[in-house]
């Protein structure tokens, strides 16, 4: 019976991963949304180097100008290396770059390609990096390596910003505060450090497992779920807060596992990596999950589903056109605002987790508030393989409600643009 303990475990991480929900103010017309990481194995002419002593640009009509940037770093097992909290690490060796690390950069902090001749002449070595291919750049930045003495002086303003001791995020679009396992709070802002008047009752799950072909099953909600934070680790782009959430099973047994919840100025990613020893089928496994959002209010919100028409305004009622997209299989949701904005929701399933039957989930006017109700349910979990499967769920605000420059938005998401470096002066050591 403990090998089926992962089926109850999905649940359970899918809701906290979809804590990403995010609102924002509206800002400059069309930035790319998301973030693009330049893997230090892409780099290897940065091995071995200070993190100190790294630095970014963009060119912004024909001139470089520095960017936020952070470089996070693994650990041997690919695991991301958090500094502070309780179960803090540190890397070895601390403090140098190498091939699991990452340079992380937002995208709407990309630049055009520019002429090198014209970057900081102090760098030892600059590596033009591409976001996008060579036909269809998202646009490009510039990464160099200088004398610790002699490095520019860093951009330090953080996009978003961590607090341990009240467990609440500030980020420039957003505030989240976690006065339980999930979030209790989410707000829109207009700046950092402000908190913002809450518009959720709550983030909510449930899951219904089988096994045995029915024989035994068993039923588990967020109110099961328990949660203890582990690590954080902050920076001038994303702030990372990683917990263990727990979940009670039959027989006094228990399943658990690490949520890695990342917060950028103006969406959240959560991640968790989902290991399955035995397959579901081979003992007669199945069942089904949803997570979503209790929204106090949104009325006048729209739906949006790839490959579906708008749906109806939120008001309260279910219509039969709100039905027929309750249920629809969707790879993304949206919920475009009279506000002229657009929240959008995205899992991104990796290995056998993309076998399950994704579908949307929406309600109005429920007993618990529900307007509306938004996010995903799960079903066939008998198709899952064993091995270790990432999850990935995000949740960002654009700054347009046309139904096309959302669809872009998702894609790029479920399709991160590829990344790529290339040297562009000879290295002066």
């Amino acid at each position: 019976m403990r090998n089926t303990i992962p089926l109850a475990l999905h649940s359970a991480l899918l809701a906290a991963c979809l804590v990403q929900l995010l609102l924002a103010a509206p800002a400059v017309p069309s930035p790319p949304p998301g973030v693009s990481l330049i893997e230090g194995r892409l780099v290897p002419f940065f091995h071995n180097r200070p993190v100190s002593a790294f630095r970014v640009y963009a060119f912004h009509d024909h001139t470089p100008q520095p960017v936020p940037f952070q470089i996070d770093e693994r650990d041997e097992r690919d695991r991301w290396i958090l500094n502070h909290g309780p179960k803090a690490k540190q890397d070895s060796p601390a403090g140098i770059f190498d091939a699991n690390d990452a340079i992380v950069v937002m995208n709407r902090d990309l630049g055009q390609r520019g002429d090198p001749s014209v970057l900081p002449d102090r760098a030892s070595r600059w590596a033009e990096v591409r976001v996008g291919t060579e036909t269809d750049p998202l646009g490009f930045v510039y990464v160099g390596v200088f004398p610790p003495a002699q490095a520019p002086p860093f951009v330090t303003r953080p996009y978003a910003r961590y607090d341990p001791a009240t467990d609440r995020v500030y980020a420039e679009r957003y505030a989240l505060a976690f006065d339980a396992p999930l979030p209790t709070h989410f707000a829109p802002v207009e700046r950092l450090g402000d908190f913002g008047t809450n518009t959720i009752a709550g983030i909510k799950a449930a899951a219904d497992v089988r096994l045995l072909g029915g024989l035994l099953s068993f039923q588990r909600t967020h109110a099961d779920l328990r949660s203890t934070l582990r690590s954080y680790q902050p920076g001038p782009v994303r702030a990372i807060r990683q917990a263990r959430y727990r979940v009670p099973l039959p027989f006094g047994l228990r399943t658990s596992g690490k949520v890695n919840l990342i917060f950028y100025r103006d969406f959240v990613e959560g991640s968790a990596l989902i290991k399955i020893k035995i397959p579901p089928r081979l003992v007669l496994a199945d069942g089904e999950f949803k997570a979503y959002f209790d929204f106090l209010n949104l009325s006048g919100a729209r739906l949006l589903l790839n490959g579906a028409p708008l749906g109806e305004a939120v008001n309260g009622s279910m219509t039969a056109a709100k039905r027929a997209l309750n249920g629809r299989p969707a790879r993304w949701a949206a919920l475009l605002l009279p506000s002229g904005r657009t929240i959008v929701f995205i899992p991104r399933l990796g290995g056998a987790l993309a076998k399950l039957d994704q579908r949307a989930y929406y309600a109005e006017n429920t007993a618990d508030h529900g307007l509306p109700h938004f996010g995903f349910q799960f079903y066939e979990i008998k198709r899952l393989e064993s091995g270790a499967h990432r999850l990935s769920v995000f949740g960002l605000l654009l700054d347009s409600a046309d139904p096309d420059t959302v669809r872009r938005a998702a894609e790029i998401f479920l399709s991160p643009p590829q990344v790529e470096a290339s040297l562009v002066n000879a290295p002066l050591d």
